[in-house]
């Protein structure tokens, strides 16, 4: 028992325009991808024993969890440690150009890690404090659907496995897609897999009966 099925949200305004945004409100999910969840969801129809859904307080991933909900019945909780990382001068502002760069340099991301966060981003320590928290405070018998963002699920994976952020910079969860992780044994079933398969949810229902 203990399994989390965390779902990055749907494809929103924030990446069809390439923004950066903690803003609770304002970026909504497009079209595409809330037929993208919806898809998505079929996935976790075939899934007992789920407590609940347990969302970002953040509107993309509010809608994301709202499309989940309506498809599988289950309710839905915000939890405000699962919300998007703190994006500091860099919020509501396009994501900075790198097109022009030197490739053989670091891009704007990494220079703001290595340069102690001169802009504001949030720092890594503070992410893993609030997803530590967050995974502490889950029954350990339960089992949820999280709906979140791309650092915390990279800062949920660097928890299971105590991994540091580089240890985990180069894992992508593309939106929508689900990673799968086995809490009592510190297992990943899955990383950000577009789809469900026969196999891994036969695998997440023998998990979740043992």
């Amino acid at each position: 028992m203990g399994i989390l099925i965390v779902v990055r949200h749907g494809f929103s305004e924030t990446n069809k325009r390439r923004f950066l945004s903690h803003d609770i409100e304002g970026y909504p999910l497009t079209k595409e991808g809330k037929e993208y969840i919806l898809k998505a969801s079929k996935d976790l129809k075939k899934l007992d024993n789920i407590k609940e859904i347990i969302s970002s307080p953040i509107l993309r991933a509010r809608q994301t969890a709202e499309i989940i909900s309506d498809a599988t019945g289950l309710k839905i909780k915000i939890d405000e440690r699962l919300a998007e990382r703190q994006m500091g001068n860099y919020n509501n502002k396009k994501i900075p150009d790198d097109e022009k760069q030197d490739k053989t340099d670091y891009n704007w991301h990494t220079k703001e890690v290595l340069n102690g966060y001169p802009n504001g981003l949030e720092k890594w320590e503070d992410i893993m404090d609030r997803t530590n928290k967050f995974l502490e405070s889950l029954p350990a018998n339960e089992n949820f659907i999280v709906v979140t963002h791309g650092d915390i699920i990279k800062a949920i994976i660097a928890s299971v496995l105590d991994l540091d952020e580089f240890g985990v910079w180069g894992i992508r969860a593309n939106h929508g897609h689900f990673t799968v992780i086995d809490r009592e044994r510190k297992r990943l079933l899955l990383i950000g897999s577009p789809i469900l398969s026969d196999n891994i949810i036969e695998k997440i229902k023998n998990e979740c009966t043992v």
